[in-house]
């Protein structure tokens, strides 16, 4: 017998097709999804992240190389 997990979706969610209860039947490949989501998000974050500190570096080195 497999085993089900309940997904919630917000009852205000803009996603007013999911049904509040949807069950998840492959929780294996749930799982999966669910840290390729969070690889994702880490990556992205991480490069955003970088972006602005090397922004704040290259611009406060600018400003202060004359002195």
């Amino acid at each position: 017998m497999k085993r089900q997990v309940q997904a919630r979706a917000s009852a205000y969610s803009k996603n007013a097709h999911i049904i509040e209860h949807t069950p998840i039947y492959d929780i294996e490949a749930f799982e999966k999804r669910l840290k390729q989501r969070k690889t994702q998000q880490f990556f992205k974050s991480l490069l955003s992240n970088s972006f602005i500190l090397s922004t704040f570096v290259l611009t406060f080195s600018l400003l202060f190389i004359w002195e």
